[in-house]
Parts: structure tokens; sequence; C-alpha cells
């Protein structure tokens, strides 16, 4: 009789360090490969891919005979934001006139929607972009 009133057997929760995590490179790669599909989307072309997260402007578009974008990139796991520091949007927006580009931020934030822990950056995740489009930047916007 004993035996009905046995409980199942409970895995233990997994920790994040257990879990495999992304690194920042492979994370920041995600969101440029999800900000360069929308851009081709947008019907535009991508004429220059920056291989480094620290230089900038990671992406140039343009779309045919149309004005070039330079496109910053940042990239976040939830609940955490991107943002774009001053300083680089200074030395961006220093150097976009002698392309004639108009420059923009793409903030791209990450859920893990296979695990309880939406901030996990797991490799074996499943992962939605919040991504609300791109921000045009000037002198005036970034004081």
């Amino acid at each position: 009789m004993r035996a009905l009133f046995r409980y199942p057997q409970i895995e233990a929760a997994r920790t994040a360090a257990s879990y495999k995590l992304l690194s920042d490179d492979a994370l920041y790669a995600m969101g440029v490969a999800h900000v360069e599909e929308t851009l081709r989307e947008m019907g535009y072309m991508i004429v220059f891919r920056s291989g480094s997260r620290d230089r900038y402007p990671q992406l140039k578009a343009q779309k045919q005979n149309g004005r070039l974008w330079w496109v910053v990139v940042g990239v976040g796991m939830y609940p955490n934001r991107p943002y774009l520091g001053e300083e680089v949007t200074k030395q961006v927006l220093k150097h976009a006139p002698q392309e004639q580009a108009e420059v923009y931020f793409a903030p791209v934030m990450f859920i893990n929607t296979r695990s309880q822990n939406l901030s996990l950056p797991s490799q074996n995740g499943s992962f939605a972009a919040l991504f609300n489009g791109l921000i045009l930047l000037s002198k005036r916007s970034h004081r």
C-alpha cells in the first residue's frame, strides 16, 4: 500500500553553469546576422561587413543608386538592452560625412525561448530577437 503514495523522482534542475554557453562573439554574430537579414528584406545590399565588434560601423548597406547607410550593431541578452556609447557615436558621426553616409544604431536583444531562464545564452537554446528597427543617429541625437 505504501508504494501507491511514492513520489516520482525529480531530477535536480541544471544550473546555468552546467550549460554550454554561447560566447560573446557568437552572440554578437547572431545579432549582426539578424540585422543583415532585416536590411536585405528592406531591399538593401550589404557592401561592407566588419569582422570585429570593435570596428565601427559593423555594416555598410546601400540600395541601388541610394544613400549609403552605416550601421552600428549592439547585441545583448534579455534583460540587458544594448546601448551605444557616446564616444563611439562621436567617432562614427565624425567619419560618416567622408562617405556621405547616414548612421544608424541597430540594438538587438535576444531571449532564450527554450529555457526558463530567458537570459541564458545556451548553445542548445532557441532564441527570439527583439529588434524594433534602426535608430537614426545625428549630432543632435547623441547630446
